[in-house]
């Protein structure tokens, strides 16, 4: 479902912005997650890799608009159980972020973002999900290949907390999302 609700809002926002030429621009990309829950590095490791897809529109010469969508996921064998678990967490984000330097090969930005966060965890025969609300800050670089295409490099952090609650087979209680990203990718601006 969410992903449905992803792809409708990235063709209105396309469909509806893309006659300002040159101020609309799309992203895809990976980055490396080192996750900030010591217990989701425990099960299910230290860092992930999670892909990323992001549209923005500069609303003036440097303030843009953006929207973003990522996630990771893992999985792990208890080797007391023999039980195969799985966890996962989606971020949706919409931010605002600032860019120097316009029309220039290289080119800064710092963003920051509202996210919608969602964890998704199964194993024993139960399955948690949760969503909650949380924050991005962003500081990138663009290098501009060509005119319009444009390879992305940022650090970023990502968080949120959510308070699950005890049941048979979960443990309760306080779980963060998200953490400290470094990506890449490459872009297009329209």
């Amino acid at each position: 479902m969410r992903k449905i609700a992803f792809i409708i809002v990235f063709f209105i926002v396309f469909s509806t912005l893309s006659f300002a030429a040159g101020r609309f621009f799309v992203s895809a990309g990976a980055a490396a997650v080192f996750p900030i829950d010591s217990s989701y590095r425990d099960f299910y490791g230290q860092v992930q890799v999670s892909p990323e897809l992001k549209a923005g529109f500069n609303v003036f010469k440097r303030v843009y608009l953006w929207l973003g969508y990522s996630f990771f996921a893992a999985s792990f064998t208890d080797p007391v159980l023999a039980e195969k678990a799985s966890g996962g967490q989606h971020f949706l984000a919409f931010g605002a972020g600032w860019e120097t330097r316009p029309g220039r090969r290289l080119q800064f930005d710092f963003s920051a973002a509202m996210v919608l966060a969602a964890l998704r965890e199964k194993g024993l025969g139960e399955t948690v999900r949760e969503f909650t609300p949380g924050f991005q800050l962003v500081a990138g670089a663009r290098y501009f290949v060509a005119k319009k295409i444009f390879i992305t490099m940022a650090l970023s952090f990502l968080g949120a907390r959510i308070t699950l609650a005890e049941t048979e087979n979960t443990l309760g209680g306080e779980r963060k999302l998200g953490g400290v990203r470094l990506g890449v990718g490459l872009g297009f601006r329209f």
